[in-house]
């Protein structure tokens, strides 16, 4: 009889077992581990897909935020703001400014079991200099001073001095590849990414999920769960929701009119910090009437800009007055007023271009609904000048193709800065060569404007830079290429249990520290 006894209690034991394993804790998003707390998924919701996992493909926010799972660059940007080391030990400048040598960090592996080497940096940045879409960021880079010293070391040469250079070098477009995956791959790459980073892509239905795994070699701290699933959901409301029943862990772009709902929520936690982004009205200067800057400056008479950001974003943000926000150095934001409505000066000019009969416009923009409710809005604004307006509303990529290609009159973008230097902003979207895929969707070309930029390059800062920037943004506002309207916020929510959130001024977030609460 005992030893039957000893023989049920030990079945009923490992019963009891093999039951606590599979019934797990709670699961949010998805499944955890009862003993530890520790969540083995974590589930994102975005409001839209990634175009591209190259780094050197596009330049947009909703690629960047995904390639910064996967890639390491050779410096990043710390939560303070400064540049730190990530895949270089360590980096020197030469006395004249103009030779930057990297010291690798060795044992670094590829997400193929590939070593770094400085021969894959080489490759990169031939890439990027290359690269119609990133080509400005790294334009000053001597391709030819390109070298790999030994296994681990890298130089490079700028042409001519730039004092945004090392600040460049934290863009996703500076992201090491690993030169064997990207030849082997070709066209397939960009589907096919492989970096140095904490999490390695698993799968992609494109405008639905990503799946990305934890690369278990990664030279860091590695991520205390295995699997980040990324779900695209483009309405604002859908992805709250989601968050409250639990089906994502974080959710982003938390729009003005759920900013309540999360913070009431006490199951839920709501994240904001201002950011480098400026929501602007752009116009293609280069197609008929916009190429009349008579016609581009009765249109911004017509905005009143306070009023549209009162009503859509609701305390969320702050109306812009400058070509870029304040958080960014020699901004002139704080020393200006967002632009005021002035219907009989926006007639006359009108009138002055030879419209006074009227004519009839498209603003383009992508499905995000603040940025449809704003084109609305300047609809009705720009009606009582007698110009009618169509309002365009296209998929991100689709959008970002349209206005690459000049094939649009007005549009609605925000420019995102990945650093607070504002060469980042106003090469790219305001120099003659960046027109179409380097970020000049409004294809101004402006020779005082294209010196300004330059000499703002090459000038070391100080004073001098200061009234350089200055002047520039000045002549730009007088131009009128664009409608500046929107000095952004990231405001992100997230379930309790999350813990680690580090949201960056820049758009993409390092979601590989991210931790859980029991």
């Amino acid at each position: 009889m005992k030893r039957k006894s000893l023989i049920l209690i030990s079945m009923m034991l490992i019963l009891s077992l093999v039951l606590t394993a599979c019934g797990g804790g709670k699961e949010t998003g998805g499944k955890s581990d009862e003993s530890t707390g520790a969540k083995d998924k974590l589930v994102i919701a975005t409001s839209s897909d990634a175009i591209t996992m190259d780094p050197v493909q596009n330049n947009d926010a909703f690629s960047g935020n995904i390639m910064a799972q996967v890639y390491d660059g050779l410096v990043k940007i710390d939560m303070e703001g400064n540049i730190t080391e990530s895949l270089a030990e360590k980096y020197e400048i030469s006395e004249d400014g103009l030779t930057y040598t990297f010291k690798l960090k060795e044992g670094i592996k590829f997400q193929n079991g590939e070593e770094l080497k400085a021969s894959d940096a080489v490759f990169t940045f031939k890439r990027a200099i290359e690269a119609p879409a990133v080509a400005h960021i790294f334009g000053d880079i001597d391709p030819d001073s390109l070298e790999a010293l030994d296994d681990y070391t890298f130089q490079f040469s700028l042409k001519e001095a730039n004092a945004g250079i090392v600040a460049a070098l934290c863009h996703p477009a500076a992201f090491i590849v690993n030169e064997k995956a990207v030849t082997e791959a070709g066209d397939d790459y960009s589907r096919n990414p492989i970096g140095t980073g904490p999490f390695i892509l698993e799968s992609w239905s494109k405008s639905n999920k990503m799946v990305l795994n934890r690369f278990e070699d990664y030279h860091g701290e590695a991520p205390v769960y295995n699997t980040l699933e990324v779900r695209v959901i483009p309405e604002a409301t859908n992805r709250v929701i989601e968050l409250e029943t639990g089906g994502v862990d974080i959710a982003y772009d938390i729009s003005p009119n759920d900013v309540s709902r999360v913070e009431e929520n006490s199951d839920l936690q709501l994240f904001r910090t201002p950011d480098y982004g400026t929501l602007y009205m752009g116009m293609n200067t280069e197609k008929s009437p916009l190429n009349d800057i008579k016609v581009r400056q009765a249109i911004t008479k017509a905005i009143d800009v306070e009023s549209i950001v009162k009503a859509i974003w609701r305390g969320v943000g702050k109306p812009a007055s400058a070509p870029y926000t304040s958080t960014i150095k020699y901004s002139i934001a704080d020393e200006n007023e967002p632009n005021k409505k002035d219907i009989e000066g926006a007639k006359q000019l009108l009138k002055e271009a030879g419209y006074e009969n009227g004519l009839s416009l498209t603003i383009t923009t992508n499905d995000r609904q603040e940025r449809i409710d704003a084109a609305t809005i300047m609809k009705e604004d720009l009606k009582e000048i007698g110009i009618d307006i169509t309002v365009e509303v296209l998929e991100w990529s689709a959008f970002i193709e349209k206005i690459e290609n000049g094939q649009h009159d007005l549009f609605m973008i925000s420019w995102l800065s990945d650093s607070p230097d504002p060469d980042m902003v106003l090469y790219p979207c305001f120099h003659s060569s960046m027109a179409g895929p380097g970020g000049n969707y409004a294809f101004l070309n402006d020779a005082e404007v294209d010196e300004l930029i330059i000499k703002g390059r090459r000038t070391l800062d100080g004073p001098e830079r200061e009234q350089i920037y200055k002047d520039l943004q000045e002549k730009i506002m007088d131009l009128a290429p664009a409608v500046f309207l929107y000095n952004s916020e990231i405001v992100i929510g997230a379930r309790n249990n999350i813990d680690n959130i580090e949201l960056t001024p820049f758009g993409y977030h390092r979601l590989y520290h991210i931790t859980f609460d029991k």
